[in-house]
């Protein structure tokens, strides 16, 4: 297995269960030849769903079932896996990854299950002080923008968005293909003054770093294409996450009950329906897969509950693409990098 990119995928989470995460499963082993996957959950009931869905020959010899009797629901605390429910799939797959096994894991279940597997079961990667959950946004320049942090971490200092920011420079490079991603704090104004305490010091942090710093980005700059980056907070990511989704989906809702309207608005939405289809893929969060939790050692993309069987393919696609380019590994780097400028600096 030393030649395929080994991801532990949590079969039992999300709001559908098994039937969607192997069909996602099922369209990855189809797409990727180089994937390996550990499905983890309950195993007769991943064996039924793998008949059902052709997974056979080639496609099951690169596939190995790893049994869980538990399930972390949404009624349980997200810390219950690391006690009351030690053997749930989120768990096992986390253990996957600790042990080498697999080089990333994949889950649409409990969020807060997810981070507390990755950060205390598979680790926090040697200086970095918090990971953080990242979010890949559409711009209408038509280029991905890395919001983070979008809700692990609601309080924060200065240095902690200064390493988000690193961090999400790394994932824009290795996973989306960005080259020399522009990095902004998330601010109340682009001038060096404008904002708290707190986003003024992560600024003049990452102003002495060796990256493509852009300085203080505004809320409309993730939208308009001016930062690759976009660096906060876990309290106002998740704020700013959450109203775009409420945002998109009202928007399109409307839009489509306007060309339901009458039939001359019915006719015109046919002519447009091509149009609407492509831009409307653009802002899919399907097309992302899910949010990286950055940080820890190895690949963690935690998915959204709602997930379709395309968005956990493409979760599943960008964790065997993160193990390939080794974000991990080349956040370590950065980081190690940073604790040496510092120490210099302190030295100076």
């Amino acid at each position: 297995m030393s030649d395929f990119y080994r991801i532990a995928l949590d079969v039992m989470g999300g709001d559908y269960g098994s039937r969607i995460t192997l069909s996602g499963a099922a369209m990855a082993l189809n797409a990727m030849p180089e994937l390996y996957l550990f499905l983890v959950g309950d195993q007769a009931e991943i064996e039924q769903g793998l008949a059902a869905r052709g997974i056979h020959g080639d496609l099951l010899s690169r596939a190995k079932i790893v049994h869980a009797p538990s399930v972390v629901t949404m009624d349980d605390k997200a810390t219950s896996i690391l006690k009351e429910k030690k053997d749930s799939s989120v768990r096992i797959a986390a253990e996957c990854v600790r042990k080498d096994d697999a080089h990333g894991m994949v889950s649409m279940g409990h969020t807060g299950a997810a981070m507390v597997a990755s950060m205390k079961v598979i680790g926090t990667l040697p200086g970095v002080y918090r990971p953080c959950l990242a979010t890949v946004l559409p711009s209408f320049k038509g280029v991905p923008v890395v919001l983070l942090d979008v809700g692990a971490n609601v309080d924060c200092k200065s240095e902690h968005i200064a390493q988000f920011a690193l961090m999400g420079a790394v994932y824009a490079e290795e996973v989306l293909g960005v080259t020399e991603p522009k990095i902004g704090v998330l601010s109340v104004g682009e001038e060096d003054g404008k904002g708290s305490e707190t986003t003024r010091h992560a600024l003049d942090a990452l102003r002495h770093l060796d990256v493509n710093f852009g300085g203080n980005a505004e809320g409309r700059d993730i939208w308009n294409g001016k930062f690759n980056v976009v660096a906060c907070d876990g309290f106002v990511g998740n704020v700013v996450l959450k109203s775009s989704e409420a945002l998109a989906e009202g928007v399109f809702g409307g839009l489509k009950n306007s060309l339901r309207s009458n039939l001359l608005s019915r006719l015109g939405g046919l002519l447009v329906r091509p149009s609407i289809r492509s831009f409307y893929k653009k802002l899919d969060y399907a097309e992302y897969g899910g949010a990286p939790l950055l940080g820890v050692r190895g690949i963690s993309i935690i998915g959204h509950g709602r997930s379709n069987e395309r968005a956990v393919y493409n979760a599943i696609r960008v964790a065997a693409r993160g193990a390939k380019n080794n974000v991990s590994g080349r956040i370590q780097e950065r980081m190690r990098h940073l604790l040496q400028m510092s120490q210099k600096s302190e030295t100076a």
